[in-house]
């Protein structure tokens, strides 16, 4: 019942920050795909990263950290319940693996996805948030997978699976991507293209394919997980004010209607290359 409470609290954040954040369903080529929308230019919500101890249910995890969406994170080893990739928290590098594309979250709440080489590490310095291990799919609004490149040597990867992603627009909206059907990496990252994503990744999918809105469990792991991007309402917003207005962030269009997506219905919460 006390975890119940938690989970209501959340659900009341999630009310106030409705006009931030919002979840988009739609159906591309007879596959259902997921996207939550969040418009990190009003100010109220935050990105991070979160990384249990050992490995935790999705639930327990989301019940911690009460947020208004998460998403399953980077890869990690089954047998020893750790990332095999980077994952930083809070500017403390939990785990260590040098390999993929990544995504950093700065200090001010900025969102970048980045590639790296394999083995070169990463700089965090200047970060707050940030993981790596994911596989580039969209690069500047064209979609060019190659997990081989990058040195992912499971064919699971570039196989058909379920999968989850990262991915950020034109005009700097942030979307956490999924679907519960196996799709392969080129039709997954051209269903981000055609829902407006110019730069995206792919986290880890398959049995650890979760999405989570505004209360509901939108794709569920079938698995314990060790890792989520989570987005949170912010705690400090009053104390960050001065930051942000001493380096203002580049001011992004508010959310237009849901209805201008091309394929895409609004839904509430309802629960190698490849070519």
């Amino acid at each position: 019942m006390k975890f119940l409470g938690i989970l209501g609290l959340g659900l009341a954040a999630c009310v106030v920050h409705a006009s931030s954040v919002a979840h988009v369903s739609f159906v591309r080529n007879g596959v259902r795909y997921h996207a939550v929308v969040v418009d990190l230019s009003a100010g109220d919500l935050a990105v991070k990263t979160v990384m249990a101890d050992g490995s935790r249910s999705a639930w327990k995890m989301i019940g911690t950290q009460q947020p208004v969406a998460a998403i399953t994170g980077t890869f990690f080893s089954v047998s020893h319940s750790t990332p095999v990739a980077d994952v930083l928290v809070n500017g403390d590098l939990k785990a260590k693996g040098n390999r993929g594309s990544g995504l950093a979250i700065d200090y001010f709440g900025q969102v970048s996805i980045f590639d790296e080489h394999f083995l070169r590490k990463t700089e965090w310095s200047m970060f707050q948030y940030g993981l790596r291990g994911a596989v580039r799919v969209v690069s500047d609004g064209r979609v060019n997978p190659d997990p081989k490149s990058q040195r992912f040597k499971d064919r699971a990867i570039w196989g058909r699976a379920a999968r989850t992603g990262i991915g950020l627009t034109k005009s700097g909206k942030l979307v956490l991507f999924a679907t519960g059907k196996p799709v392969t990496l080129s039709q997954f990252g051209r269903a981000m293209v055609s829902f407006g994503v110019k730069n995206g990744i792919s986290l880890d999918g398959g049995s650890s394919t979760c999405l989570y809105y505004n209360g509901e469990m939108l794709l569920s792991p079938r698995r314990r997980l060790t890792n989520l991007l989570v987005v949170t309402p912010k705690s400090t917003v009053a104390s960050m004010q001065t930051v942000a207005q001493s380096h203002p962030a580049e001011t992004t269009e508010k959310i237009t209607s849901l209805e201008t997506v091309r394929g895409a219905t609004s839904e509430p919460g309802s629960g190698g290359k490849q070519r």
